[in-house]
């Protein structure tokens, strides 16, 4: 008797689980403003910056886009968190650069020597590659500076991609299913 009880307490918790939308249904769902709209309307809103990174989350049962942004002036980043149904910032952090990013900090200065944007290298990596873009990571290793997707299909499968920002290239070797 007490599983019964038990598990009909549970079912309510159960059916949440269920109505709870995935990036997957959401992104499907198509309302929402395309990444690389958002960042175009990021790098001209803010000059000073550039993009290192941006990433796809759901906060509250909506999309909500996650912008990195470094002043290498200032020494600092930015964090935007942008509802992306409009747009709209809901809200920002900023904080000193540590040295843990200092790769990133290479490559943010490579994308600047080559007067490259963020959104510019995105779409040109994501070129040969269809599904979501679900993350996108400015990065230096192996002394190659390059920008790594992270992207999901139709099926829910993942996929990563790396395009190399100097040689403006897809980097096969760093490329995996």
């Amino acid at each position: 008797m007490f599983r019964l009880l038990f598990a009909l307490c549970l079912l309510p918790f159960s059916a949440l689980a269920f109505a709870t939308p995935t990036i997957q249904s959401l992104l499907n769902d198509g309302n929402y403003i395309a990444p690389i709209k958002v960042m175009k309307s990021f790098e001209s809103q803010y000059r000073q910056r550039t993009i290192c990174g941006f990433n796809v989350e759901v906060d509250n049962q909506s999309l909500v886009y996650t912008l990195s942004m470094v002043d290498l002036a200032t020494d600092t980043r930015t964090y935007f968190h942008i509802r992306a149904a409009d747009g709209k910032i809901l809200g920002q952090n900023l904080e000193t650069i540590v040295a843990d990013k200092e790769e990133q900090v290479h490559a943010v200065k490579v994308l600047q020597k080559k007067r490259m944007t963020f959104s510019k290298v995105v779409k040109m990596a994501r070129k040969n590659h269809a599904g979501f873009l679900v993350q996108a990571d400015l990065d230096h290793d192996l002394s190659i500076s390059y920008v790594e997707l992270k992207l999901l299909n139709q099926d829910s499968k993942k996929s990563t991609a790396a395009f190399d920002i100097e040689n403006l290239r897809p980097l096969p070797l760093l490329k995996w299913n």
